[in-house]
């Protein structure tokens, strides 16, 4: 092989980002060789250090670099990034400005109609990249993808929420020694990422902020806002330990997830599955 065409196969594909195509490139595109990407996350308070998209930057980045790592390991594939949708349900901590919540009526409107749109031109494959892990989030995206799946010859799964709340963080991470099940909220884990991901976003006042635990699994504190708990500050955890080093590794973590959903989705390979308390207690909650 001559060095000219060495040179044209290790040059990276383009990144097909959907709202910068025409509508003939979204149609000559191979209907059973094509992965969306959608990532969608509320804005939302992140304590008084970080900024109110870290949940949606987190799932829009981490979405960009699984598609590049896709390129290289399945070049003979088609993936598409969607534009992120900054919705979902907050409803807690509300109380903050900043925090813009919808209900999950509406996150299950908003993920139908993007797969909807999808699978009525013949697509088939949808990863559903969020980074907001809360109940009622979760209920409206698997809802909407529960419908579009019903309704379309369509594959889609949302990564992410099995791998939170199974818990695969505590099993995988590098040792700390402290307990980083309690870091819920803005906490360790979040400020290392945006430490790595974003540092000028990161307020230098997280170095002085004190932990603060609650658990916000209790049914004490069902329906209640993070002020009515006495999180004045909008944050769960302990900022201050704060790490980029473990930010990249953090950050890597969610890039694989999302990376191997999609080889699984498409491959026709069993996907991790949210675990059946989780479920219950999605299925549990009215509307919010």
């Amino acid at each position: 092989m001559n060095k000219k065409s060495q040179k044209k196969k290790s040059t990276p594909a383009k990144l097909l980002k959907f709202e910068e195509m025409t509508w003939k490139q979204i149609d000559a595109l191979d209907r059973k060789k094509t992965i969306f990407f959608l990532p969608i996350s509320p804005l939302e308070e992140h304590g008084p250090h970080l900024p109110i998209g870290t949940d949606i930057l987190t799932a829009q980045v981490a979405a960009n670099e699984a598609i590049k790592w896709l390129q290289y390991k399945r070049p003979e594939l088609t993936y598409v990034l969607l534009p992120p949708v900054p919705v979902g349900f907050c409803k807690f901590n509300t109380d903050f400005p900043g925090s813009v919540s919808v209900s999950g009526r509406v996150v299950k409107d908003i993920v139908y109609s993007y797969c909807s749109s999808l699978g009525n031109h013949g697509f088939k494959f949808v990863v559903i990249c969020t980074y907001h892990m809360a109940i009622g989030h979760l209920k409206g995206i698997y809802a909407g993808m529960k419908k579009a799946m019903k309704a379309y010859d369509m594959q889609i799964c949302e990564p992410w929420g099995p791998y939170f709340y199974h818990n695969e963080v505590e099993k995988r991470e590098p040792k700390l020694g402290f307990d980083t099940s309690k870091e819920v909220h803005a906490g360790f884990r979040e400020t290392s990422l945006m430490k790595y991901q974003y540092p000028y976003l990161v307020d230098e006042s997280y170095k002085t902020l004190q932990s603060i635990y609650r658990d916000l699994t209790s049914p004490k504190v069902l329906g209640k806002s993070f002020k009515q708990l006495g999180l004045k500050d909008g944050y769960v955890g302990s900022p201050a330990r704060a790490d980029a080093d473990y930010g990249r590794w953090f950050f890597s973590e969610t890039v694989n997830v999302y990376a191997k959903a999609a080889l699984a989705l498409y491959d026709g390979k069993p996907l991790p599955t949210l675990p059946k308390k989780t479920q219950a207690l999605m299925h549990s909650l009215f509307w919010q």
